[in-house]
């Protein structure tokens, strides 16, 4: 697609398709509001057919960018393109262990076949981001001059301050250091989702851990996140905390649980209240750590 001077927007109803990040940039700050950017679409999709969201008059289809479907590993790290599917970050061969998991329960075949890894990040409410949390992933952002690498937590912290602003950024890739995926391999991880019913569905909870165990059998590294459909995922810091050097108990297991109920948020909404969403992260962090203190 030629780049240059852009009609005004609500001349010509059209989806675009730029062929690089550049021009992608140029076009999103020459329509504004009246247009929205897409990848797969899913989410949006159902969002428009139940009215949930408003149709803009553009798309701004990122499909055509060659560098956000690249999926690689190098010395130095693993990048995963934010175009690229869920369906292909579940089987690929260096994805990390985690997040394949996440990918694993996230929608049916036929939406991870198109959804992708950025747009269930930009979601907010995204099946994937406790495990992202965890597992110590970057987001690497394009704002029209140079690449910005930010990590997951940063960002969610943000993003929960900001409220419903939209994001203004591209996002081009996830990413994790080769140090950081040195740690994945050797820890005990686990991840839950929770939904009203076992097929596609938004989460009522959504959980995500890991930790390393010692020869003391002291824990150490700990990372807890929880998330759901009505509240945006994070690190439960307090309980990381309590965790943090001790060893599993009964008592430690019962203040486990009263900090994450304190902590997360859960989010209500006409499928759950937020205490029945906190009580389910707690049960199931608890049951989730004590099963695999007990894995040989």
């Amino acid at each position: 697609m030629a780049v240059g001077n852009y009609p005004a927007a609500e001349f010509h109803k059209r989806v675009w398709q730029p062929q690089s990040l550049a021009e992608a940039w140029r076009l999103k700050q020459a329509l504004k509001d009246q247009a929205v950017v897409v990848a797969g679409g899913t989410l949006l999709r159902t969002q428009w057919e139940s009215g949930t969201a408003w149709m803009p008059p553009h798309l701004l289809s990122l499909e055509q960018i060659p560098e956000l479907g690249e999926h690689s590993c190098t010395a130095g790290e693993i990048h995963i393109g934010a175009g690229v599917s869920l369906e292909n970050c579940r089987y690929g061969a260096d994805t990390p262990q985690l997040l394949k998991e996440a990918c694993r329960h996230i929608a049916a075949p036929s939406i991870r076949r198109m959804g992708t890894l950025g747009g269930n990040v930009l979601s907010q409410a995204g099946d994937s981001l406790p495990a992202l949390l965890v597992s110590g992933a970057e987001l690497v952002w394009y704002d029209g001059i140079s690449s910005i690498v930010e990590p997951v937590e940063v960002w969610t912290i943000h993003r929960k301050a900001a409220g419903i602003v939209k994001e203004q950024r591209i996002l081009t890739a996830i990413r994790w250091s080769r140090q950081a995926e040195d740690i994945n391999k050797t820890s005990r991880f686990f991840y839950e989702k929770v939904g009203r019913r076992e097929g596609f569905c938004p989460s009522i909870v959504t959980i995500a851990g890991g930790f390393h165990v010692d020869s003391a059998g002291r824990l150490h590294q700990v990372r807890l996140a929880a998330g759901s459909a009505a509240a945006m995922a994070e690190r439960l810091k307090e309980a990381e905390e309590i965790l943090e050097g001790a060893i599993w108990s009964t008592r430690l297991a019962e203040t486990v649980h009263q900090a994450v109920m304190m902590q997360f948020e859960g989010g209500s909404d006409s499928f759950a209240s937020a205490i029945y969403r906190k009580r389910t992260a707690a049960n199931l962090i608890v049951a989730l750590l004590w099963n695999r203190l007990t894995l040989n």
